[in-house]
């Protein structure tokens, strides 16, 4: 029987964001999981025993150079690509971002799948490429394990904090989580300082069950119990599955800079 070649996606159909912004000049998207393989040979056995260790993720990402600003540089420098002044970008201030990638369907109707990064943290890249060729940006680093879905696809809100704050929309289930997860990854915010230049500390908690409810309602205080380097936070950033028709930009996540 001979195969249809409509049966298989072109990654073409992927939209890259990292922190809610759409990368629309990503053309290079590699993840992937460092392994180590362990032996261990026992005595009075012929035969070893052999173990896979999946240690953590590995993202590379290449972007063309843009004239503009180019937004993934600021948000993995902790800068909001809001703001339209000359910006720096030094090693110094590198930080972790989360990535993900949203897959469209054969008609470009809606998302029927997409992979999430966590913990991504690149190092410094700078334009590279042959003089006739258009620069690109090729950025690699390590994060958190990657994790794929099928049917689904991640948006991110930003709330203020509060005793129980609504997010405005209602969380598909993590599947294979028992007790049932509504959120992929939680950032507690500290911001301060007034947007386009506010500046936000920010640290991952771990998702508990009563973090994010089945209704879409974020419990603060679920979150302030797990911090262990912010004092304070007054947002919190949720990555959450969501499911039905739209693609981008019929459908927005957030972003991490409003």
């Amino acid at each position: 029987m001979a195969l249809e070649g409509r049966r298989f996606r072109r990654r073409k159909k992927e939209d890259v964001f990292v922190e809610g912004y759409f990368i629309d000049h990503a053309n290079i998207s590699t993840p992937d999981i460092n392994k180590t393989d362990e032996t261990f040979h026992l005595y009075g056995k012929d035969s070893p025993e052999t173990d896979v260790q999946h240690n953590f993720g590995v993202l590379t990402l290449g972007v063309l150079d843009k004239y503009t600003n180019n937004a993934i540089l600021d948000l993995i420098t902790g800068q909001s690509p809001l703001d339209t002044a000359p910006h720096r970008y030094q090693v110094d201030d590198l930080t972790s971002v989360h990535v993900w990638a949203n897959v469209k369907d054969t008609k470009n109707t809606k998302y029927v799948k997409c992979w999430f990064m966590g913990g991504w943290s690149p190092g410094l890249p700078m334009p590279s490429g042959n003089p006739e060729a258009k620069a690109e940006v090729q950025m690699a680093g390590n994060g958190h394990l990657p994790v794929e879905f099928q049917g689904a696809f991640i948006l991110m809100k930003k709330v203020a904090s509060g005793a129980s704050v609504a997010m405005g929309d209602t969380p598909f289930p993590v599947p294979g989580t028992s007790p049932t997860l509504y959120a992929v990854s939680v950032k507690a915010l500290n911001i301060t300082g007034v947007a386009p230049t506010e500046v936000i500390n920010q640290e991952e908690v771990g998702v508990t069950p009563g973090m994010v409810t089945v209704a879409g309602n974020v419990v603060f205080a679920e979150i302030v119990a797990l911090l262990t380097e912010l004092t304070s936070v007054t947002h919190a950033a949720v990555y959450y599955l969501s499911t039905g028709t739209g693609v981008y930009p019929a459908v927005k996540p957030d972003k991490l800079y409003a």
